[in-house]
């Protein structure tokens, strides 16, 4: 029987949900510290980046449970202020190059009040990676009006991770042609709105020559559809259902994250039934893309079947038909 692959570890990709947390206990030995990462997530200590935000998580060693804080405070407020405290989350900001402590009071779930401190460090981001979720070339196509995600990642010069939210270092050439959205965004993906205008222009960094090309289409310039991807393991057999997603084209260059109408036709309906999938549903590092759908094996044999994106060719639709085979 087939499986649904994982290409990339989910839970620390998502890191608008549970994700994956780098942890380390206070230096009195009282709470642990933690905060949803996406680097490095063993390395608690990874600078946060002068004017950036983190969401700091206190639980006391023992049992893990939520601390209830009184109190945090920074004792450098040039280089971390602290800007808010509720629960259990202390919320950072970095102001300066530095190596502040943070202090927190808090009452555990026994009831007992206690204290702890953390060191951190506060550094200003040399380096920003810029991709596209679809296209490893630095070039890829959008679809005009929508909200699209951009990944990115800000690195010191060595190379190391620097995190945190509500900084994203990057102008687009355009500004009608991109407008980020701050309160959408977070330590993985800048989020955009695409301007209602086709257009070509470039995202680029404001600390080092990082650039990424974009092109934004309107759906009447489709004129393709991509390979399928399968998010299979060997092979289809009779009885398994299994994700694919699909992508447009426009002038041979892929478009990312295409919130469009597609449809889906099974050519061959005694070998196998395809059909539309809800987007994300397994798709690890792929939750912004649209084009899901999902085969079924019915019988053994070559299962044919046609995806059409109707809004492509100016209105009057593009087409391509694949294959996949059925095993017994």
């Amino acid at each position: 029987m087939t499986r649904l692959s994982a290409p990339l570890a989910l839970a620390c990709l998502l890191v608008t949900s549970v994700g994956c947390r780098s942890r380390i206990t206070g230096n009195e030995g009282n709470f642990q510290f933690s905060y949803v990462a996406d680097d490095r997530v063993t390395d608690f200590n990874k600078p946060i980046a002068i004017g950036a935000s983190l969401d700091i998580e206190v639980t006391d060693v023992g049992q893990l449970r939520p601390v209830t804080l009184s109190a945090a405070e920074s004792d450098d407020t040039a280089v971390l202020e602290v800007t808010g405290f509720a629960g259990s989350s202390v919320t950072v900001h970095g102001v300066a190059d530095g190596e502040p402590l943070l202090t927190v009071t808090g009452t555990t779930a026994s009831g007992e009040d206690l204290s702890d401190s953390v060191n951190l460090l506060v550094r200003a981001p040399e380096v920003l990676r810029l991709a596209h979720t679809c296209s490893t070339t630095g070039t890829a196509a959008y679809i005009t009006s929508q909200r699209v995600y951009v990944p990115f990642e800000m690195e010191r010069a060595n190379g190391q991770p620097v995190i945190g939210y509500g900084l994203y270092p990057a102008t687009p050439s355009d500004a009608a042609g991109l407008t980020l959205d701050a309160a959408a965004s977070n330590q993985q993906f800048m989020a955009f709105d695409t301007g209602a205008v086709a257009a070509t222009l470039t995202l680029d960094s404001d600390i080092d020559d990082t650039s990424l090309s974009v092109q934004l289409v309107d759906q009447g310039a489709i004129d393709g559809v991509e390979q399928p991807i399968a998010f299979v393991v060997e092979d289809i057999d009779v009885g398994d259902v299994n994700a694919f997603y699909v992508r447009p084209t426009t002038g041979g260059t892929t478009i990312c994250q295409a919130d469009i109408e597609k449809t889906l036709q099974s050519d061959t309906p005694t070998v196998c039934d395809v059909r539309e999938r809800n987007e994300a549903e397994d798709g690890g590092a792929e939750v912004h893309e649209f084009g899901w759908f999902e085969i079924e094996g019915l019988a053994a044999g070559t299962c044919t079947y046609t995806v059409t994106f109707p809004g492509g060719a100016a209105g009057a639709g593009t087409s391509a038909q694949f294959s996949y085979q059925i095993e017994p």
